[in-house]
């Protein structure tokens, strides 16, 4: 039965729902939900026509989504039932003006997310967390379908076995979904929207929000899982403790030992790895073979494990273990985009806070194919402020021998915003801490330092959120380097 609620802010379907910033990976996740319950779904987007958009478009097109400018014109047209909009949208915006002068109720996008939601059948699984939470979203999806469990699934990444020529893979639906299964965003302190079966949360990052405010957020999310809740075992001091009836931990570092810090928490024991991936050993499971990269990997493999757990109806341990293997992974999330004629290899990463470029920096070192040059386009100015003080303080212990740090140009996706501070800024300042550290005026200016020597080696890791635009650079800098 569909999740019981006290308000519905969305009108029942087949209205008609626009969408402001439908490109986005959160917004277009949410608009293939809609179109699947048989809403009819409008949406604009300001960057409908840039770099690394066109395929999505046409996807969501393709599946009778309408894709319009974002001036307020086809709307005061359609005049759709509701709109739904996103914290990057400010109040300005011509089609949120239009919604108003029009009194169409408007609705932000975690609660329109969750009355979706609320309206399919099956058990909620939310997965929260500063880091990790979309590859651990797409890796629970994928081992449940690969347990025979039909699921849904809204994603805040691609994830590749959900791919299809119809679909980009931030969606999925079988029919009938037993599981829906769904990650859970801090950053606009929208999780606690949400009231799911079961919980998770990762772990507590640098990202947003003060950490007394994030171990709040977390606490008030868990507090609505209705069933039962897996966190981190470092935070089982910090989150309130939960009378929930399935409640475990798991362990967010390969110990050596068996001894973990709360009972029955799930331990990563040890990993191995290698080109196609990591091998994790997990005490009492075994091992079990990935094609994910890095200790964060291991632990988040930890993390679904326990999951699976304490669902009902699965099958006994080893074979949830195996079902663990199937994962494909998801789009920027450590993705090989190849190996240059020059020797470089060249990797894109989602990263965007301390925490994931951290992650991110130790798995390329771990390749062992020589130093790192870490390209990074920080998503907005206020990111970038925010995170500016720990970054540097960070440096010193993620950065190797040979590896440096270059700062692109911030990624400005229009609205309001002290355009403060710059990347150059931020780059004077961590140099003149003695760190290896400069800033690229452009893209082009990035390129031509990083291929101005032959025989380029090591590892070039592209990182940023937010622009679709930086995987399509990624694959020219592949071109670039061949040549």
């Amino acid at each position: 039965m569909p999740h019981s609620q006290q308000t519905s802010y969305l009108p029942a379907p087949p209205a008609t729902i626009f969408l402001i910033g439908v490109g986005g990976i959160g917004m277009s996740g949410l608009a293939q939900l809609l179109a699947h319950l048989g809403y009819r779904v409008m949406g604009s987007d300001r960057d409908a026509d840039g770099p690394g958009r066109t395929v999505l478009m046409t996807q969501l097109k393709n599946i009778g989504i309408s894709i319009c400018e974002q001036d307020g014109e086809e709307l005061r047209k359609q005049r759709p039932d509701a709109v739904i909009y996103s914290s990057a949208v400010e109040s300005d915006n011509p089609d949120r003006k239009a919604a108003s002068d029009l009194a169409i109720p408007e609705v932000p996008r975690a609660q329109a997310l969750n009355d979706a939601l609320n309206q399919v059948g099956g058990s909620q699984i939310a997965i929260a967390g500063s880091c990790g939470k979309t590859s651990v979203t797409g890796w629970v999806a994928s081992a449940l379908r690969e347990l025979g469990q039909p699921v849904l699934m809204v994603c805040g990444g691609f994830a590749r076995e959900f791919e299809s020529g119809v679909l980009p893979g931030n969606f999925f639906s079988d029919e009938a979904p037993s599981w829906l299964v769904y990650e859970v965003d801090e950053s606009d302190r929208s999780l606690t929207a949400f009231t799911p079966d079961y919980g998770m949360v990762l772990n507590i990052g640098t990202d947003h929000h003060e950490r007394h405010e994030l171990v709040q957020l977390f606490d008030a999310f868990l507090a609505n899982c209705r069933v039962g809740a897996v966190t981190n075992a470092n935070l089982a001091t910090e989150l309130a403790s939960l009378s929930l009836t399935h409640q475990v931990c798991f362990a967010d570092r390969v110990s050596s030992s068996h001894t973990t810090p709360v009972p029955g928490t799930v331990t990563p024991t040890g990993y191995t790895s290698a080109a196609e991936g990591i091998t994790v050993s997990i005490a009492d499971i075994g091992q079990i073979p990935t094609r994910q990269f890095g200790p964060h990997s291991a632990a988040n493999a930890a993390a679904v494990l326990a999951l699976l757990n304490i669902l009902p109806g699965l099958p006994a341990q080893r074979t949830l273990a195996a079902a663990l293997s199937a994962f494909r992974g998801v789009r920027q999330r450590f993705e090989v985009i190849g190996q240059a004629a020059s020797g470089g290899w060249i990797y894109n990463d989602y990263a965007h806070n301390v925490e994931k470029i951290a992650a991110a920096v130790q798995t390329a070192q771990e390749l062992g194919l020589g130093p790192v040059r870490i390209l990074f386009q920080p998503h907005g100015y206020g990111p970038l402020g925010f995170m500016r003080d720990a970054f540097r303080e960070a440096l010193p212990d993620i950065l190797g021998p040979g590896d440096d740090l270059v700062l692109l140009p911030v990624y400005y996706a229009g609205g309001t915003t002290s355009f403060s501070p710059t990347s150059a800024e931020v780059a004077a300042d961590y140099a003149a801490a003695g760190l290896p550290v400069s800033a690229a005026p452009t893209r082009e200016a990035a390129e031509a330092s990083l291929f101005s020597s032959p025989g380029n080696d090591g590892v070039v890791l592209v990182l940023g959120a937010r622009d679709p635009s930086l995987p399509v650079w990624c694959h020219e800098l592949l071109a670039i380097g061949d040549g």
